[in-house]
């Protein structure tokens, strides 16, 4: 969020979005999303290598976690962006129509701006680009996962898993860096490459030990000199990390602590809601003539408040949504391996 709100303010003051020079600033935001694609990687990596898949339970509960607050907000962006329109269609009807399922299928057929309004996508700071990918490793990276799983051991799944990881980035380097499609793949190979390395005896005692998780945790420091998270040593680093936490890294105890783990729970509001708070406060900072007077003092004290107001929306949103839609979700896969077991032949 600290990432996104100095972009937003430029980009309301200048009218471009570009990422910031600062290296720090970027990698909270790169970073962030590196680690939200590993842990994807690594908790469906043991789903899907595990002997039984129930793959429609596996895809029952991944509709019903994603799709209930994302389909809100996509519904209050083009509210917003028809208001902005002055209540008018800009579009014909079928195109306008177009969007709205384009955006609702989580921008994997393309992200169209909405009803003739260019950079529509900044309302949400383009977060849902992300999730395309994520639906694209669930449809694809799944069952290849769970193919050569069914091949190749343990310890060979690891070091098939590290060679593609090492290929990719070579590949990437030799082309100035990983970027977009290729950069996730390598996030979640990372995630992948965690997942066997945590099933193997010596892989868990190495990143369980208390040197790697110092090691790792000092590794962070190099994120900070760098404002690219496509190069080797940014995912080298970030897999460092994401080791050591799989391994059980806590660092003094903070990512064990109640507050953390409810962060954890209202990550993807978080995710998806900020983007609409900082908008629309800089927005009507601006329609009022107060953009200009913000200063870095004020932008200080903004920010947490800001930051306040996504907390308590994420985390209604959890408690009133989410959570609602995830035990469905369950019960709706508890209901259809019932009934698949019911109709197998003893």
């Amino acid at each position: 969020m600290a990432h996104h709100s100095i972009v937003g303010f430029v980009y309301f003051n200048t009218g471009t979005w570009q990422w910031s020079e600062n290296p720090v600033l970027n990698q909270l935001g790169q970073s962030t999303v590196a680690l939200f694609f590993m842990i994807t990687g690594f908790l469906f990596t043991e789903k899907c290598s595990a002997p039984t898949v129930r793959w429609q339970a596996l895809y029952i509960s991944r509709v019903a976690r994603l799709t209930p607050l994302y389909a809100v907000v996509v519904v209050v962006v083009f509210a917003a962006v028809f208001a902005l329109s002055g209540f008018q269609l800009h579009v014909p009807p079928s195109e306008f129509l177009m969007e709205f399922g384009q955006w609702l299928a989580f921008v994997c057929f393309g992200r169209p701006g909405i009803n003739g309004m260019e950079n529509s996508w900044t309302l949400i700071a383009g977060v849902n680009w992300s999730l395309r990918f994520e639906w694209i490793f669930y449809v694809v990276g799944l069952p290849l996962i769970f193919l050569t799983s069914r091949v190749l051991s343990r310890n060979r799944l690891l070091v098939f898993y590290f060679i593609s990881l090492i290929g990719l980035v070579a590949f990437g380097q030799l082309r100035g860096g990983l970027h977009g499609g290729p950069l996730c793949l390598a996030h979640f190979l990372c995630g992948i490459i965690a997942a066997f390395t945590y099933e193997n005896h010596t892989g868990r005692l190495l990143i369980s030990s208390r040197p790697f998780h110092i090691a790792a945790a000092l590794s962070l420091v190099i994120l900070g000199f760098m404002t690219d998270s496509g190069n080797a040593i940014a995912i080298a680093v970030t897999l460092f990390f994401f080791l050591a936490a799989v391994g059980g890294l806590s660092i003094f105890g903070l990512l064990k602590t109640r507050a953390a783990i409810w962060m954890g729970d209202i990550s993807y509001g978080i995710y998806l809601i900020h983007g609409l708070v900082l908008w629309s406060t800089f927005y009507m900072s601006k329609k009022l003539g107060l953009l200009n007077s913000l200063d870095t003092l004020a932008f200080v004290i903004v920010l947490p408040l800001m930051g306040l107001f996504v907390l308590a929306l994420a985390s209604l949103s959890y408690i009133f949504l989410e959570k609602p839609t995830i035990e469905f979700g369950r019960s709706l896969a508890s209901d259809s391996l019932r009934k698949t077991t019911a109709g197998q032949p003893i």
